[in-house]
């Protein structure tokens, strides 16, 4: 067997097998983006402590040298703004004064805002109607009952008549301005008494409820006064209610012979018929206010001026003769025409 040949090794057929030396290699190191990633790195940290030292040299240069060219004057941060509260929806119930915290709307203002006038004009023309369609007993209960509608109206008066060219309480007040300052008047549906706190002259002030000091809230059909006590009487808008005739009446009981009575009323009023009417009160075959005038001369008045000028409102202004059908309309009854209430636009 010494001449045998050696036997020959099988090689293997995986040509992928890992020898003992490679498994016994250490890993490859890191890829060079890495490195370079970090080196970024620690560079940017450096150069930020740099400008943060910087940075604080700068402050305390310009806090040393506050007047410095150059240097910029810290001012106190304003506080931050109170926080809204909330309301149903999660929806923003702050507003800046003036804003009502609505949307805006067209024409200006807020939804919020075009709401409440709406509302406020409507319940104005309510109230109107009501004064208008009712006797003055009637209107007094109301008003004694809940004062407040009284203010409430007086509101949307003042809303509906803004845009007049003049106001007719402005007329009154320059018609008494030329008359003896010794005269005793009784305004008639005074509303805030503006009439007295103008005029010299001694006022008596009425209305359905005292919002002014010095007013006295009566049914203008039952007025608290003596006969032939008074120099003039005013109704200025004020003859309002089905029974208007009482209040006219009234006013002449408390006039003294050759006392005055002034009137102003709205234009529309004295046009016949139905519809909302435009004017032309003074004028035109379908006016009653000749049948209004016949009737005050039953009591005993003549008429001195009648100003149809205004685009707005007539003025009246009569004188009570000495001799006549005075005393209250007792020994006569006027026959008084209906008055066309008094309807405002929609705004």
């Amino acid at each position: 067997m010494e001449g045998a040949p050696p036997a020959k090794k099988r090689k293997s057929k995986n040509k992928f097998k890992p020898t003992v030396e490679s498994a016994a290699q250490p890993a490859a190191p890191a890829p060079a983006a890495a490195a370079l990633h970090a080196t970024a790195a620690g560079q940017a940290k450096k150069k930020k402590r740099k400008r943060g030292k910087h940075a604080a040299a700068v402050d305390e240069t310009v806090a040393a040298q506050p007047d410095a060219p150059g240097a910029v004057q810290q001012q106190p941060l304003p506080p931050p703004p109170a926080a809204a509260s909330r309301g149903p929806g999660g929806r923003s119930v702050f507003a800046p004064p003036g804003t009502s915290g609505g949307k805006k709307a067209k024409g200006g203002g807020s939804l919020l805002q075009q709401m409440r006038q709406r509302l406020q004009g409507g319940r104005f023309r309510w109230l109107n109607e009501t004064l208008y369609t009712t006797d003055g007993t009637e209107a007094l209960r109301l008003m004694s009952e809940q004062p407040e509608l009284m203010e409430q109206y007086h509101e949307g008066f003042r809303e509906q008549t803004k845009g007049w060219p003049t106001q007719p309480v402005d007329q009154a007040i320059r018609w008494l301005r030329g008359r003896p300052p010794g005269w005793v008047v009784a305004d008639l549906g005074c509303g805030d008494a503006k009439i007295a706190a103008t005029v010299q002259q001694k006022v008596h002030s009425f209305d359905l409820v005292a919002t002014a000091p010095g007013v006295v809230a009566c049914n203008m059909a039952a007025l608290p006064l003596p006969d032939a006590s008074v120099d003039a009487t005013i109704f200025c808008l004020s003859l309002m209610g089905t029974d208007y005739g009482l209040f006219l009446q009234e006013a002449a009981r408390i006039l003294k012979p050759g006392g005055w009575l002034w009137i102003a009323e709205v234009q529309s009023r004295f046009v016949a018929g139905s519809g909302d009417g435009g004017g032309g009160g003074g004028s035109g075959g379908n006016s009653v206010l000749p049948s209004f005038l016949a009737a005050l001369g039953t009591l005993g008045f003549a008429v001195r001026c009648k100003d149809t000028a205004n685009s707005h409102f007539i003025v009246l202004e009569l004188q009570r003769q000495d001799k006549g059908g005075g005393g209250g309309g007792k020994q006569r009854q006027p026959a008084w025409p209906p008055l066309r209430p008094c309807q405002y636009k929609k705004r």
